[in-house]
């Protein structure tokens, strides 16, 4: 199990000047204003102190001038909650644009990306020393991570180990984010912050948020602190999910709040919401907020489910049994307990091959369907193959029809079948159980099934295997 992120103790005291107050509002579902939650335990291995860095002028963002908004991104139309943020940032280089000239906003930022992030709106010049293993200097972020490590603004999750690649979650970014804050203040003499809560006042900083009893006792100074300072804004249902994976758009409105406005410390608690010691099961014709947060992450994590609704249908159930059935939990379409745990800390399978381009695998064990792109997993559907086997191997995929086809071997229809071998093919069905109930075929949802089909040209690679 990797480690949390370390909360580096602060002692300088200091209080925030008159500054104008924040006029953000945002969803409830994007509270923290931000993907697929790895809960990191914190190291013991304390970081180098910032009196170990040579004396470098730091300039954070916040002394930018500010200048009309000109970046543009492929997947943003400029009217969603975050897109001035997001603008704000890549006017100052702090956010770039990928290759294919998207954002990104639903992606989960990783360790190594927040730390590139939080270095650029610092203004911190690379520094490539640090005692990672797993960090070298042919990595891009590997000058962000030394400057910010010297500093003490971060540490490994582990001995020696850095895990760059590990997501960062809601509660580690705040911890992150505030430890950075307190820094950027010691250079910024309009800045005066006051760190230190007393236990009763940090009780009454989160006692807006049903779920404060699931955030990890390194985090609760960071996040009633990150509340309190209009970083984190107030849920209007209740839930912080403190342990979901931190997505691009609420890091990017984190960072803005925090460095590229006035930040004002709030004078009202919030109203107290009754604690939970965890979140409500939920199933087929469940509605709201909740639901909407299970359909996100369920998407993030490539379990398709249809819009992102609040309404769990019967598309959200069958994406709740592939990752039931991937996770191998009770294949009941049931968000339990165990069910939402999991959903915290998972990841988007792997594939079992390695291999180029396009493809398809049948996991008969597992019973699901997963479409891969150069080995990387981006759809994950619920099937039901042949009650007595079907068949393994290596395959392409062959003849398809479109609509209804009658059954060439007994009573009934397939949907949009692609063939891999002559009598079994990949269809649509209007019964997929969470077992082996086909002919020898491969069930999926008639919901899905146009879209596989589309997806499933002739000459597609297919394996199928146990």
């Amino acid at each position: 199990m990797h480690h949390e992120l370390g909360w580096r103790p602060i002692r300088t005291l200091v209080t925030f000047a008159a500054l104008s107050a924040l006029a953000l509002s945002v969803p409830a579902l994007v509270a923290l204003d931000c993907r697929p939650a790895t809960a990191l335990a914190q190291s013991t291995a304390p970081a180098s102190p910032a009196t170990s860095v040579p004396a470098v002028p730091v300039s954070p963002v916040r002394s930018a001038p500010v200048a009309p908004p000109s970046p543009t991104f492929t997947d943003m139309q400029g009217d969603e909650w975050f897109a001035e943020a997001v603008y704000a940032l890549a006017e100052r280089d702090v956010i770039k644009g990928r290759v294919d000239g998207s954002f990104g906003p639903d992606e989960t930022v990783s360790r190594a990306q927040m730390a590139v992030f939080l270095a650029r709106v610092l203004g911190l010049p690379e520094s490539f020393w640090q005692p990672f293993t797993d960090v070298t200097t042919q990595d891009v972020f590997a000058g962000a991570v030394g400057a910010l490590y010297q500093r003490g603004l971060i540490q490994g999750s582990a001995d020696f180990l850095f895990s760059p690649d590990e997501p960062i979650t809601r509660q580690q970014a705040a911890g992150m984010l505030m430890r950075c804050l307190s820094f950027a203040a010691q250079d910024d003499p309009a800045l005066v912050l006051e760190y230190r809560l007393e236990p009763d006042q940090i009780s009454l900083w989160l006692a807006g948020f049903r779920d404060r009893a699931l955030i990890a006792s390194d985090h609760v100074v960071s996040v009633a602190n990150a509340y309190r300072l209009g970083i984190i804004h107030s849920p209007t249902d209740g839930w912080f999910y403190p342990d979901l994976n931190l997505t691009r758009a609420q890091m990017a409105a984190m960072l803005h709040r925090a460095f590229l406005q006035p930040v004002k410390a709030r004078n009202v608690y919030p109203l107290e919401l009754p604690a939970v010691s965890g979140y409500p099961s939920r199933s087929k014709g469940s509605e709201g907020a909740l639901v909407s947060f299970l359909e996100a992450r369920l998407t993030a994590l490539c379990y398709p489910c249809g819009p992102v609704d609040g309404v769990y249908d019967s598309r959200t159930k069958d994406a709740v049994m592939a990752f039931e059935k991937v996770e191998r939990l009770k294949r009941d379409g049931v968000v339990g307990p165990e069910v939402w745990q999991r959903l915290f800390r998972a990841r988007t399978p792997a594939p079992r091959r390695s291999l180029e381009g396009t493809r398809c695998e049948v996991d008969l064990t597992r019973q699901v369907l997963m479409m891969i792109t150069d080995d990387r997993v981006w759809k994950v559907v619920h099937v039901s193959t042949g009650k007595l086997g079907t068949r393994t191997g290596h395959y392409q995929i062959q003849a398809k029809y479109e609509g209804w086809v009658k059954c060439v071997t007994l009573d009934g229809k397939m949907y949009y079948p692609s063939y891999i071998v002559s009598k079994t093919a990949i269809h649509g069905y209007e019964s997929v159980p969470p077992y082996p109930a086909s002919h020898g075929c491969v069930r999926v949802p008639v919901w899905t099934a146009v879209e596989l089909y589309n997806q499933l040209p002739r000459g597609t690679p297919v394996d199928v295997y146990y």
